[in-house]
């Protein structure tokens, strides 16, 4: 995935369908943690880009990380967001600003695994298994088209769910 971005189509869905119980906005800090990694390697000129945080190893750590200190971090973001936002558009746009304990578990566990589950499928160099396996099972399960079609598909499905759930609520 270039960057992420592809990563966040499924975390819309998932909290389409999970709601409160679903951190979107510590999913998303999982997965910019994770791409840290690529992007410092490239910008270091190392020949292998994902060995480390993507793996399901890597991930676990991650997923802590974006659990406990990125937590209190996502709702000083949240808060941020809030306080930017004009009263028409906070009726719109506005967030919760707290984070349920819960929801930021299921948000940085699934961000961080789903991540190393999507890379694996189209990056050649992963290896999520590792230190245990060097093998990735998922590498070309489907073309980069298809895995970029899906995500976005789920990203479409999520924001609409959310849009009409949102709007229910408004009447």
């Amino acid at each position: 995935m270039p960057f992420t971005a592809f990563h966040f189509g499924p975390g819309a869905a998932l909290k389409a369908a999970l709601g409160r119980s679903f951190s979107f906005t510590v999913f998303a800090f999982s997965q910019l943690l994770i791409d840290l990694e690529p992007g410092i390697r490239m910008l270091a000129g190392a020949g292998e880009l994902h060995p480390y945080l993507h793996t399901y190893l890597g991930a676990t750590a991650v997923a802590v990380l974006s659990a406990w200190p990125g937590k209190p971090a996502c709702e000083a973001a949240l808060r941020a967001w809030n306080r930017r936002l004009s009263p028409p558009q906070a009726r719109w746009l506005g967030a919760a600003p707290t984070i349920p304990l819960a929801a930021a578990w299921s948000g940085a566990v699934i961000g961080a695994y789903s991540h190393v589950a999507i890379d694996s499928i189209m990056h050649a160099d992963l290896r999520p298994l590792a230190p245990f396996s060097g093998s990735n099972r998922l590498l070309h399960l489907l073309s980069v088209e298809e895995l970029e079609l899906a995500c976005l598909a789920l990203g479409a499905l999520g924001i609409a769910v959310l849009a009409a759930l949102h709007w229910r609520k408004l009447k």
